[in-house]
């Protein structure tokens, strides 16, 4: 009998060429298309839903996406639209396989589409029509495709021996975790010293005597920080208004102490991590993008809280995920793989280390923030911002309040969706930890507005990207379009930011009743059952129906067996709290609300319905 050849994918093989993702819902589809393009040395990675197709273009950026679209899912046409629709993945090139039915809803929803976004972008979103030769396929994918931008790797070959060996190791549970980590330690000792600059500035941060005169001195010993700096000092901004400066003193007076350790910080430790592998959709400017709202994010709770030291939140939160740099950028197996188990799983990536190697990137960061020296309060806010249980039960309140800030402004940067990490699971955030940072109704537009003014002068500074687009929030009105139900333990979810950062009006209420609103989102208590309302009278004119009513229930999904991720087809959807991914969440509404499709070619889904069968039969004969 003859053994099944295994279908190569992008991890685990020597191709060179683009990657691609490949949807379709039909296995034989998917498998006979990628053993083609592999074989023509292109990488590729697969989708067999429609969400799970988002997640993974939203998190590995491909250059092409290629869309099997039939008739029977042909709401699947929705994935070409979401693409086009966000910022982080509206570059990608898409390929459409579809029939050549010229009445076909897909071939029309498409047209609509292409005349919506801009004309530069128009010739990356093509269809090819059933039957094809697979040359043709090639050809238009050829076309699309560009060089992949090549990093040169300056790396000590012993040291890359030593590196392959150590990554073989991370995946053995039997190997102790001390083990590991001091083994990381090893790998990375020779590339990797910590700035001085960092670790005397945050002595003098700890010091209740530093003043500005003390920051510029410890500047003054870093000829590439002090360069940096001046130049800060010296643009246009300042420049133009109060003249050139030369002296590293008056740049930290002119900057302010609060901005120039901001920036010291930021400058040192981006300088430190290069993009060595650049592993798909980890690339370092939204990495730090993350990191430095968290840090802003971080440090203004600390200050809303009465916090006396809100500048070492921002440190914490600047170097909160420090550890997946190192496993990125030292192991180059390593990280591609935690990545594509996340995403398969539809999990936290933290889960996906702790399953697969037996820590996480936060035990990691902490291991080498001691190592390191770095104060005490920022270890811990490092090793602890997934682990809420964790730092509810810490003392003294100095080291809890930070280590409070960094998770709850994890949470709130993913809800944001400002900059890139490694998930996008949105969490619940326990009522005393909202308490202790004076947010129990949440932070107001007010707060992120003060946080993104701070980021847009960072970003400028440091030259990390253009800002444009990510704020949109939506001011509540009366009527909204999402009803979220807390519990009577849940007095805030980052879901509420997420909401009206993607523009949807929202409104909070402690229990489901009579609503005008058109979808529902739940949050029950643990335990106790869930609160499904029917209504039993007949409406009054315009009043919404339950029927017409979207619910969605964030549950735990293990008391839910039967149930699975939904994007369509039912007006009663199930999530898993523990693995809320906020992509599925907006998709999910998208498509519910028909953001994602052009209004004039809707009234072709009920036809394609009917005429499905007929188009099916008629192409088998």
């Amino acid at each position: 009998m003859q053994k099944k050849r295994a279908i190569p994918g992008i991890f685990g093989n020597s191709n060179t060429g683009p990657l691609i993702l490949l949807f379709s819902p039909r296995e034989r589809v998917r498998d006979i298309l990628t053993v083609g393009l592999v074989q023509c040395n292109y990488q590729v990675i697969q989708a067999s839903t429609s969400y799970l197709a988002v997640i993974k273009s939203s998190q590995m950026l491909p250059k092409i996406v290629i869309a099997d679209i039939s008739c029977d899912n042909h709401n699947d046409i929705f994935l070409a639209a979401r693409l086009q629709k966000s910022t982080r993945t509206r570059s990608i090139s898409i390929i459409v396989l579809n029939s050549k039915n010229p009445n076909s809803f897909v071939l029309q929803t498409i047209s609509e589409l292409i005349n919506q976004v801009p004309k530069e972008s128009q010739g990356r979103l093509v269809v090819i029509g059933y039957p094809f030769a697979f040359a043709d396929l090639l050809g238009k994918i050829k076309q699309l495709a560009s060089e992949e931008e090549k990093i040169e790797k300056h790396l000590d070959p012993d040291g890359v021996e030593l590196s392959r060996a150590v990554s073989q190791k991370l995946f053995d549970l039997s190997v102790p975790v001390s083990d590991k980590l001091s083994q990381i330690e090893k790998v990375i000792i020779k590339q990797w010293a910590f700035p001085f600059t960092v670790v005397k500035a945050l002595d003098i941060l700890e010091s209740d005597a530093s003043c500005c005169m003390e920051l510029a001195r410890c500047i003054s010993t870093d000829p590439a920080v002090s360069s940096a700096v001046l130049k800060i000092a010296n643009t246009v901004i300042f420049a133009k208004r109060y003249g050139r400066i030369n002296d590293v003193n008056d740049a930290v007076v002119r900057l302010g102490f609060r901005e120039t350790r901001s920036i010291i910080a930021c400058l040192s430790l981006i300088n430190l991590t290069p993009e060595i592998y650049k592993n798909r959709g980890f690339g370092r400017k939204e990495f730090w993008l993350h990191s430095l709202i968290v840090a802003l994010i971080a440090e203004k709770l600390c200050e809303g809280a009465g916090f006396r030291r809100p500048e070492m939140a921002f440190i914490a939160g600047l170097l909160h995920d420090l550890g997946k740099i190192t496993l990125d950028n030292n192991f180059e197996t390593v990280f591609p793989k935690l990545l594509d188990e996340t995403m398969v799983s539809i999990c936290a990536f933290y889960e996906t280390e702790s399953r697969l190697m037996g820590f996480t990137h936060a035990q990691l960061g902490h291991y080498l923030a001691t190592k390191w020296n770095l104060p005490a309060s920022v270890n811990l806010a490092i090793l602890n911002h997934h682990d809420s249980e964790r730092i509810l039960h810490t003392s003294p309140t100095f080291d809890k309040i930070i280590q409070e800030a960094v998770f709850v402004a994890n949470l709130l940067a993913k809800a944001l969706n400002v900059g890139h990490s490694c998930d996008e699971i949105l969490e619940e955030i326990p009522a005393e930890m909202l308490r202790d940072l004076h947010l129990s109704n949440g932070p107001t537009d007010r707060f992120f507005s003060a946080v993104f003014n701070q980021l847009k002068k960072l970003c400028g500074y440091l030259n990390l990207t253009d800002l444009n687009g990510y704020i949109a929030f939506q001011s509540t009105e009366p009527e909204s379009d999402v009803l979220v139900v807390y519990n009577d333990r849940l007095i805030f979810h980052p879901v509420i930011v997420a909401l009206r950062q993607n523009g949807f009006r929202v409104q909070v209420a402690s229990q489901i009743g009579a609503t005008k609103s058109k979808v529902i989102i739940s949050i029950p208590e643990r335990g106790l059952p869930l609160d499904i309302v029917f209504y039993g009278d007949e409406p009054q004119t315009g009043e919404t129906t339950s029927d017409n009513i979207l619910k969605i229930f964030l549950v735990d999904m293990e008391n839910y067996e039967g149930e699975q991720h939904n994007t369509a087809g039912t007006n009663l959807i199930f999530m898993d709290r523990k693995t809320f991914d906020i992509r599925v969440l907006i998709h999910t509404l998208d498509v519910f609300f028909g953001r994602i499709i052009i209004p004039a070619a809707q009234d072709q889904a009920a036809n394609e319905k009917t005429s499905g069968a007929v188009m099916d039969s008629s192409s088998d004969k």
